[in-house]
């Protein structure tokens, strides 16, 4: 039992972390702001591969998020240039 809250706490630190950096990335690529966006984009990314390669989300889980955000950043840029 004290061995599963302690994974429990830190499966916690790990998701709740990762949510936070996922939520910058897409406040970054909301605002339109193109070095912000490439910066957090690349930070996400890095920390969803890391924590799907730890086993703390599931490897699918990180490449969908990835995928979503990269998505959006590409249609933010798109929208930056055309105007």
């Amino acid at each position: 039992m004290r061995k599963a809250n302690k994974a429990r706490l830190r499966n916690r630190s790990v998701k709740t972390s990762l949510r936070n950096i996922v939520k910058k990335a897409n406040d970054a690529i909301a605002l339109g702001d193109q070095t912000k966006t490439v910066d957090a984009t690349k930070l996400a990314t890095k920390k969803l591969d890391q924590a799907a390669s730890k086993g703390y989300i599931h490897r699918n889980k990180a490449a969908r998020l990835k995928s979503r955000m990269a998505k959006r950043a590409n249609k933010a840029a798109a929208a930056t240039t055309a105007k």
